[in-house]
């Protein structure tokens, strides 16, 4: 059997050639090797010349003698060459096809994916949001309108829809509504993002370095943590904020200023985080991408180099009265959290949460959510209904002419009464700086009335577009019901893009867990070996350790006792400020309800002169007319 001039090639992931096999299978085994031909030509010849010359004398049947030994070692020799290859299989192949390497599991066939998808995709993809970003800086610098787009989420690596975690199976729930199965994959969503036992662990190692490091260099300073992380609504990959606070600051909120500080204060502050930046920040090795920025409240940026997540320390003013706004809310409304967590996903995903960039922060996102079902004609009972209400609230918003307030929830008028510190209504007046663009967010927050949520986010139109998309989308997807994953188009490309964040983060929280479970295993083998004077160390041990428990469980106590008279106050203050809007608002509407009743009755006095005058009678007269007419009747 011959080989064809065209073979025949699979392509299969394990490629093996058809025209090979077939080779092996007919053709192979009938035909010597090189070795058996050539010995086997020399047995040929040894024969032919022993027929010439069988006249011969002894020397030709010596030699006739040789050929037939010959021939019978080379039959031994091939027959013991077929007993050990059935004895000893061919070793497999191992071939390189155009897929790459043959891999015998799934597991194994998935981490080659993803490390091809890591290397062939080392940057993000769909990053075009930058542009769009500079876009809107750019009017806004220049005063000018700009035209909103809608922004695509960052992509890095693909995912199949039904491999996400918070999927939804079809085939087990075939009778689910569209809106049951967005629900059910919003609370999946929300279980998938919290923080596990290593995130967790890895989050608090590094909240304890960072204010251990900060009191060695500034110990007249108390650093506290605030924002997300005290609140209770930080994702695995949150920023951490911290607070610096003197320790003579009075704990009440309402002797705490509210404003940001003055250029004095600020260049003082400037200074001391300039000094914290250099000393422990910049020269450490152990943070990256250190930097200072001058802000409404300056801060030190950083990001720690083990963890990969970011920290920053603040000279802010006391949260106690958003913190406690923050809590009730979370209380009142039962899906507020989860619900949040995918708005703040849709936000990271496409480039929008970056304050400094013309985008939206945690806290401005938590407050336009709850404005967003305080605001609903009829409240939302799940997240689903929320999400949707929420996307249609904000994308059809008319920014040009209302301001969003949360407490009392009302639209007021943003020209006539806009939100501005006194300092800022003087530069306003004089001229100083100019009035933001109509198209801006004005979103009153509930804690502080002088504090405008929405006067950084430059980006607003780009937002609006974008949950206009989104919410079309989403009303089709829940309506046909067929896609894999309902809320994959709002924050799916979240798994690809925090998975290797998240996976560093889980092996540096492993790594504190098993070191102190180690220690602790180290102590009880001491014990245990130690013997009575062992067991005597351990105890007089176990009781100094008492003793400074105790002592922590004091200052702990005093900690959360000063926590709660904190919180208290801070409730007791907020609830005057709201008070106080409530009248405000009330005394607004009445005066709106004046203007507007005058307004009616000038429109409706003028008609009545208007058709005197058409009428060829003078108004005064007609007046006198009426009025003796008047006279006369009640004469009669």
């Amino acid at each position: 059997m011959q080989l064809s001039r065209t073979r025949l090639i699979c392509r299969a992931h394990n490629r093996f050639s058809p025209s090979l096999a077939l080779w092996q299978h007919f053709v192979q085994p009938g035909s010597p090797g090189p070795r058996d031909r050539r010995q086997l030509s020399t047995a040929t010849e040894a024969a032919q010349d022993g027929a010439s010359s069988s006249s011969k004398g002894d020397n030709t049947q010596a030699r006739d003698a040789q050929a037939s030994e010959v021939v019978t070692e080379n039959a031994a020799e091939k027959q013991s060459a077929e007993a050990k290859a059935k004895a000893e299989p061919l070793p497999v192949r191992r071939m390189t096809t155009v897929k790459g390497r043959w891999l015998s599991s799934k597991v194994e066939v998935s981490i080659a994916k993803n490390k091809h998808l890591k290397r062939t995709m080392p940057t993000p993809s769909n990053v075009e949001y930058q542009d769009q970003l500079v876009t809107a800086r750019d009017a806004f610098a220049k005063s000018q309108d700009y035209e909103g787009v809608v922004v695509r989420p960052i992509v890095v690596g693909k995912v199949r829809e039904s491999a996400l975690p918070w999927c939804v199976n079809m085939e087990g729930e075939p009778k689910m509504t569209g809106m049951d199965r967005l629900h059910l994959e919003i609370e999946r969503f929300y279980k998938y993002t919290q923080p596990d036992r290593y995130e967790t662990a890895a989050r608090k190692h590094l909240i304890e370095q960072v204010q251990r490091q900060v009191k060695q260099f500034l110990p007249k300073y108390n650093i506290e943590v605030f924002g997300s992380e005290r609140t209770g609504i930080a994702m695995p990959l949150s920023d951490i904020d911290f607070r610096l606070v003197l320790k003579s600051q009075p704990s009440d909120p309402a002797q705490v200023p509210k404003f940001p500080p003055d250029t004095k204060e600020r260049k003082k502050g400037t200074r001391l985080l300039s000094k914290l930046y250099w000393t422990i920040f910049n020269k450490n090795g152990a943070y990256l991408l250190a930097a200072i920025r001058h802000a409404r409240y300056p801060l030190v940026a950083a990001q720690d180099r083990k963890s990969g997540l970011d920290v920053q320390v603040v000279l802010s003013n006391d949260t106690s009265i958003s913190r406690v706004t923050m809590q009730e809310y979370m209380e009142k409304i039962p899906y507020l959290r989860e619900l949040y967590w995918v708005v703040k996903t849709i936000f990271d995903t496409r480039g929008l949460s970056d304050v400094f960039r013309g985008g939206f922060g945690s806290y401005s996102l938590f407050m336009m959510v709850v404005a967003s079902i305080k605001h609903a004609p009829k409240p939302p009972q799940d997240s689903a209904r929320a999400l949707l209400h929420f996307l249609d609230f904000w994308g059809n918003f008319d920014m040009t002419k209302h301001g969003v307030s949360i407490e009392p929830a009302y639209l007021f008028d943003k020209t006539k009464h806009p939100v501005l510190t006194d300092t800022q209504r003087a530069r306003l007046q004089s001229g100083e700086t100019k009035p933001l663009p109509s198209y801006m967010l004005s979103l009153r927050d509930p804690a502080d009335e002088t504090n405008d949520l929405g006067r950084k986010g430059i980006a607003i139109k780009h937002v609006q577009a974008t949950f206009r998309d989104l919410h079309k989308n989403l009303l089709l997807d829940v309506k046909f019901n067929k896609r894999a994953s309902i809320l994959s188009p709002l924050v799916g490309t979240s798994y690809m893009l925090q998975l290797e964040r998240r996976r560093k983060l889980q092996n540096y929280g492993r790594e504190w867990v098993e070191r102190e479970q180690k220690d602790l295993a180290q102590l009880a083998k001491e014990v245990r070996e130690g013997g009575w004077q062992g067991v005597v160390d351990a105890v007089d041990e176990e009781v100094l350790k008492d003793s400074v428990e105790e002592d922590v469980e004091e200052n702990t106590l005093k900690t959360m006792e000063e926590e709660e008279a904190r919180l208290r106050l801070a409730k007791e203050e907020r609830d005057r400020e709201w008070k106080r809007l409530a009248e405000e608002k009330t005394r607004r509407l009445k005066e709106e309800a004046q203007n507007t009743s005058i307004l009616d009755h000038g429109d409706a006095m003028s008609s009545i002169l208007g058709m005197d005058m058409a009428a060829g009678q003078d108004p005064q007269t007609s007046k006198d007319g009426v009025d003796g007419q008047g006279d006369e009747a009640k004469k009669a």
